[in-house]
């Protein structure tokens, strides 16, 4: 396959309006990263926003075919990357005696970032952690648009190692996509606050993250006088009408099985890292994917229960073929979506005889 030259990326820009003007290098002092990661400030108002681009994320975001073990690595090493980053242009000073970091785990999912892998050998021993399962009332693949389809309770809370009377750095990894499980997890944190004597001071968010759902946890952190910074993995993504996908750029699926109409979307990333996504990434297909589904083993606050890697596979097929079948790829598109579905049926065999053996 010809890569997309200079040119088709400019109409790719032009036609999808995809944000690469908004995007600065920076350069860590302290954190070292790899020769091939790039840490971009996105220049908005608020709040302070990076994107974290490693090649690790790009496989993730271009890749639904990674599962299990394979998404594990990457994420791991991802997070290894990150997570010096994030102190550093967070400006955390590791040891003050009047200010706790603590780890907000959003279960089942965000663990599958791995930050807390990566905690131990960057922080020592000098951090907390708290978890929190808040859950969809009604099932909701692919659907966040509804009041329905939008509640969410609180099915389990540990917050026996949160601190008392202290100044809370708050470190939440999690897909941030409508913004409604970081919503409700930092209201039950809040809420704990008032009876611990705490005051979060920072809010940081890690993992895949939309523009929308970052204005919305934006708004609670303005409301609540916290400080907020946010680390997008490779791209500050777009939102589809479903509020649930998050493509790097394409047609919004969900909209056309609505509306039969085509709404093109695009996200905010530096030129120089859609030059490397584009020869691999499947126009209008979700980048985190069902992020629980893409992981074998998942942490639901009481014991431990594997993910529906099948079901996410059989998802990803499906998403792609509608996206094939909706029209307008570009040959080498085309190819691209080819390409990923022999690889995504390929592991779905692997996948399903290891369920049946």
């Amino acid at each position: 396959m010809k890569e997309p030259t200079g040119k088709t990326i400019d109409r790719m820009i032009q036609e999808y309006k995809i944000d690469t003007d908004s995007t600065k290098l920076v350069k860590t002092k302290k954190a070292k990263v790899e020769k091939n990661t790039r840490i971009y400030k996105v220049s908005r108002a608020e709040p302070p926003t990076f994107i974290i681009d490693t090649p690790m994320a790009r496989e993730i975001a271009c890749y639904p075919h990674l599962v299990g073990e394979s998404l594990e690595q990457r994420s791991r090493k991802a997070a290894a990357e990150a997570l010096p980053a994030i102190l550093e242009l967070s400006d955390i000073e590791r040891k003050r005696g009047d200010s706790e970091v603590v780890f907000e785990q959003i279960l089942r999912a965000a663990p599958g970032y791995k930050l807390q892998d990566i905690a131990p050998k960057v922080l020592g021993s000098s951090y907390r952690t708290v978890y929190l399962r808040p859950r969809y009332t009604h099932k909701s693949y692919r659907d966040h648009n509804g009041v329905v389809q939008r509640e969410i309770e609180i099915v389990h809370q540990e917050f026996s190692e949160f601190p008392k009377g202290k100044k809370i750095v708050l470190v939440m990894q999690d897909t941030v996509a409508s913004g409604r499980s970081g919503e409700v997890s930092i209201n039950a944190t809040l809420k704990h606050c008032q009876e611990t004597g705490c005051k979060i001071e920072k809010w940081i968010l890690y993992g895949f993250i939309s523009e929308y759902g970052l204005d919305i946890l934006h708004r609670i952190a303005k409301q609540n006088g916290i400080a907020m910074v946010a680390f997008a993995m490779g791209n500050l993504t777009a939102l589809s009408s479903n509020n649930y996908d998050m493509p790097l750029y394409g047609v919004d699926e969900a909209h056309w099985q609505k509306a039969h109409t085509l709404r093109k979307i695009g996200s905010i990333i530096d030129r120089t890292s859609l030059k490397e996504y584009m020869p691999y990434f499947v126009p209008g297909s979700d980048q985190p994917g069902d992020w629980s589904a893409r992981q074998r083993n998942l942490f639901n606050g009481i014991s431990h229960e594997p993910g529906d890697i099948v079901g996410h596979l059989n998802n990803s097929i499906r998403l792609i073929k509608s996206l094939c079948e909706i029209g307008g790829f570009e040959p080498w598109q085309q190819q691209i979506a080819e390409k990923e579905l022999n690889l995504l049926q390929k592991t779905l065999l692997i996948e399903t005889s290891k369920q049946s053996a």
